[in-house]
């Protein structure tokens, strides 16, 4: 038993872990679903640009596509950074829980 249940369990109140854990779970699935879906429509949106960029460098309207790169770069280095931080944050959690495994995470 972890130490969030024993003192909860002390104050006599144990149901509202149980829910309080589902409904953080339930609420990191969806978020994960949505990024996956986002990026998945992402990654479509960068293939349809990469099929109509030579069309605009064709006609002179390159410069129409400066805005939507930075805003995919932008898109790339937000994605990487909160990759970073869940790996970091994941690996810190892997970590106690392998050295500390009297907490029961």
């Amino acid at each position: 038993m972890s130490i969030i249940e024993n003192a909860i369990q002390q104050s006599g109140d144990c149901s509202n872990l149980a829910a309080s854990e589902r409904h953080i779970g339930d609420a990191w699935n969806h978020t994960t679903k949505l990024a996956s879906q986002f990026d998945s429509g992402m990654k479509v949106g960068r293939k349809i640009l990469a099929s109509v960029a030579p069309i605009f460098d064709q006609f002179g309207g390159s410069h129409h596509l400066k805005p939507i790169m930075s805003g995919i770069k932008a898109y790339d280095q937000g994605k990487a950074d909160v990759m970073y931080g869940v790996n970091n944050v994941m690996s810190h959690y892997q970590r106690i829980k392998r050295q500390v495994p009297e907490i029961d995470l």
